[in-house]
């Protein structure tokens, strides 16, 4: 009888995670860092539509954002789709001291899903942090430079 209600048990599970249409995952690499350091932030979508929505993600205050990246896949498996979206940054802090990433949230299927949020504590390195010089919104051109000389294109 317990075998039985075990199996029931196992199989129920794995039939609710077979359904389960859109998961997502948050991680750090780190965290405890100095401010010689960086730690990279991961965000993971896994659903099954074949348009996953901009998550939107926090504000990154006591950082800076050194670089961030996504990768996008879709695969089609029996009739349904699957699509995966990894979005990943690079952070540096800006001071010494507990900071907070707040949650990443993304709307699918009707829902909006949450991530976790992480404590990071950041500790005094060797050397101090440098400030970056401000930024200034890009600003595309009004028109193109004139050449000096005609060009010929052939």
């Amino acid at each position: 009888m317990k075998k039985v209600f075990i199996i029931l048990i196992f199989s129920f599970s794995f039939i609710c995670q077979c359904f389960a249409q859109t998961q997502i995952k948050s991680e750090v690499d780190k965290k405890k860092i100095s401010t010689d350091e960086a730690l990279t932030y991961k965000f993971t979508v896994t659903s099954s539509e074949k348009k996953i929505t901009q998550p939107k993600f926090p504000e990154f205050n006591d950082f800076i954002v050194l670089w961030q990246a996504e990768s996008s896949t879709v695969s089609f498996i029996k009739g349904g789709a699957k699509t995966i979206l990894v979005c990943s940054f690079l952070l540096a802090p800006k001071n010494t001291g507990k900071f907070t990433i707040e949650p990443t949230q993304i709307k699918a299927e009707g829902e909006t899903y949450t991530s976790e949020k992480f404590e990071i504590e950041v500790t005094a390195g060797k050397f101090e942090p440098k400030a970056l010089p401000e930024e200034k919104p890009f600003q595309p051109r009004k028109s193109l430079p004139e050449p000096e000389e005609p060009q010929v294109t052939l």
